[in-house]
């Protein structure tokens, strides 16, 4: 950010500070109402709406007045924190008075508080749960009542530039002193923190970081170093997805920065280089304060399109007092796309990175701290899962390589801790190079859908219940997509099955085929004698002497099992997994006990399992075994 826009952002917010601070101190006391939520959002000024930059003073009069609308909308929600000997801010989320506050605010769960309204009435209250890797803690008014709250945006949709608004109580609560309020720009965004230029100070800590909406985006969490720009917030998205943990007044992470914020993709390591920073060694600014320098090494790395890569720059002074490191990637035409500090747990940094483009890729090790010399070790892994790259109309699920019968428990498996499965598709021209507002129509057994991708060129939606029968997908013409099963936020679950789903067992002996068999496995049918409250259904077929048989068992809806008996020997042959993954296949030469009515069971492998299913019967002339020769 040049220091014109950093000059600006700090005018409007004196600007805004001082109208605010006028306005409500003459707030009547007693306990403030619960705000009516508005019937839509507000409509935004130009220059918010842009992301853009004040160039007058009546840009900055139009932000001063809708900064004033979203404070009339979200100061009843902003609370003090007194903690023990320690004092912070918080924010009302939930109307039985739930606070979204910083991790070490609200410290060990179980704590007696206070909680300071803001016309300073103090209500009891606990500390529930933190997370003390990413600073998150949540606490609880015990007094019973209606209170004041607020939406929480998504974090997830914040874009670089955009305007925010940062309310707190610098120093702790006063009375006849309002939240402060500061007014800047995002810097940097990710799902372990967000950067702000709003300044904070001790006090600060807990505070909530709004949307020009109004809604919740951000936790405050500490200052990041002496500069202006160095200030961090703890996303939203945390706060929602660990909501239960928090609520249940669990503490997990550790201490603020000694654990890893960014999780490896895992696979192998492909690259890995032991160096050091020296004093010879080139300088750029440094990444903690622009007035000083840092020493720089740069590496060039070949990325391959869908390929997961795991960055670690990892410090030789496990203390960080000599070396802290940062990390930077720049893409092949020289755009910086990542950086990041702590992301493998101080000293350490981290970057996952999927790439979308083939190319040499310029990774940058330098410090964070000024001026620091020492040991560093670079590696690089590439993750055991890739990306799959398709045009035309795509078959969604052969390509991510899960069988449809598996689909139903995954997405239970996967919804039980909170991590909804979607599917991930990143739409590129003939150059490589996303494609934003491409149209990708994704169709199902009973519906479809047309999407745009975002200026990422990704398009993501859920893997539903009932939407994953024949999924398929179109892509525009002269384009290709990358595509793989994600989280919510797109980062790829690496969902690996025992085998590939596509892998035969079993060569088929092939020949015509004589019998074919449509059925479908129900709540009526008995269970199956040996797979335990599996349902089955029995077809009889005679077998002759002298042939060769292909029996192939398939379903899209269960994980099928086959076997073959008569009253003569009992069980002849059983298949699992022959045909590939979930479906079943024998081939078998009949002998003479074995040839003549047999019976076909067709059940599940496991217990519930019902659906549609085909038993295809092929039949050739048997081999004939060659002649052994007569041992003289």
């Amino acid at each position: 950010m040049t220091h014109s826009r950093r000059w600006l952002a700090y005018v409007a917010s004196l600007l805004v500070s001082g109208f605010l601070y006028m306005g409500f101190v003459a707030a009547e006391p007693g306990e403030p109402k619960t705000p009516a939520q508005p019937a839509q959002d507000f409509e935004l000024p130009k220059v918010l709406k842009e992301h853009g930059s004040p160039a007058t003073v009546e840009e900055l009069r139009a932000i001063e007045k809708h900064v004033q609308k979203v404070l009339d909308k979200v100061m009843p929600a902003v609370v003090g924190l007194r903690v023990g000997p320690g004092q912070g801010s918080g924010v009302i989320v939930k109307e039985d008075g739930f606070i979204l506050t910083a991790g070490h605010v609200s410290g060990t769960p179980n704590q007696n508080a206070q909680v300071v309204m803001p016309n300073g009435k103090v209500h009891k209250g606990k500390s529930l749960g933190k997370n003390g890797g990413i600073d998150s803690g949540m606490m609880k008014i015990l007094d019973e009542g209606k209170y004041p709250h607020l939406e929480m945006g998504k974090s997830s949709d914040l874009k670089v530039g955009q305007w925010v608004v940062a309310i707190g109580h610098p120093g702790g609560f006063r009375p006849n002193r309002t939240p402060v309020v500061r007014v800047g720009r995002i810097l940097v965004v990710n799902q372990f923190l967000i950067r702000t230029d709003c300044t904070l100070v001790g006090g600060d800590s807990g505070g909530p970081l709004f949307d020009m909406q109004g809604r919740v985006i951000g936790i405050h969490s500490r200052i990041g170093g002496l500069a202006i720009t160095e200030n961090i917030h703890v996303p939203i998205d945390t706060f929602v997805q660990t909501w239960d943990k928090l609520a249940k007044g669990e503490a997990w992470g550790g201490q603020l920065g000694q654990t890893e914020n960014v999780k490896g993709a895992g696979g192998k390591v492909v690259f890995e280089k032991k160096d050091s920073f020296t004093k010879e060694d080139p300088t750029d600014v440094s990444p903690k304060d622009q007035t000083q320098n840092s020493h720089f090494k740069p590496y060039t790395f070949r990325m391959k399109p869908g390929h997961t890569y795991t960055i670690d720059l990892i410090s030789g002074d496990k203390g960080g007092k000599k070396l802290d490191t940062f990390l930077k990637l720049q893409h092949p035409d020289g755009k910086q796309i990542a950086e990041d500090d702590d992301g493998g747990g101080f000293p350490h940094s981290r970057i996952v990175y999927k790439a979308i483009v083939e190319g040499d890729y310029k990774i940058i090790a330098t410090s964070f701290e000024p001026n620091q010399t020492g040991p560093f070790t670079l590696k690089i892994s590439d993750a055991d899962f890739v990306d799959a790259i398709v045009s035309g109309k795509v078959d969604v699920l052969r390509t991510i390589k899960m069988p449809q019968p598996a689909v139903m428990t995954q997405i239970e498996k996967f919804d039980a801790v909170k991590v909804p499965l979607h599917i991930n598709a990143i739409v590129v021209d003939a150059k490589g190079q996303p494609l934003a507002n491409a149209e990708l129509t994704v169709t199902w057994e009973k519906g479809s859908k047309t999407f745009k991708s975002n200026n990422d060129g990704v398009v993501r939606w859920p893997l539903a219940k009932d939407k994953y029968r024949k999924l398929a997908m179109a892509l525009p013409a002269d384009t290709k997509a990358l595509v793989a099963l994600t989280d919510a936020q797109g980062q790829s679950i690496g969902l690996k099955f025992l085998q590939d789903p596509a892998e035969e067992k079993v060569k088929s002996a092939g020949g015509k085929v004589v019998k074919t068999f449509n059925g479908t496995i129900a709540k009526t049918d008995p269970f199956d004698v040996e797979k335990e409250k599996c349902f089955r259904h029995i077809h009889e077929f005679k077998f002759e002497v002298g042939k060769t048989y292909t029996l192939d068992l398939v379903s899209d809806d269960f994980d099928a099992y086959l076997r073959v008996e008569n009253d003569d020997k009992g069980k002849i042959a059983e298949d699992d997994d022959g045909a590939g993954w979930l479906n079943s296949r024998i081939v078998f030469t009949p002998k003479e006990n074995e040839a003549g009515i047999c019976r076909l069971v067709v059940t599940t492998c496991d217990p519930g399992q019902m659906g549609v299913y085909r038993l295809t019967i092929r039949e050739t002339e048997a081999k004939k075994a060659e002649p052994k020769e007569e041992k003289k």
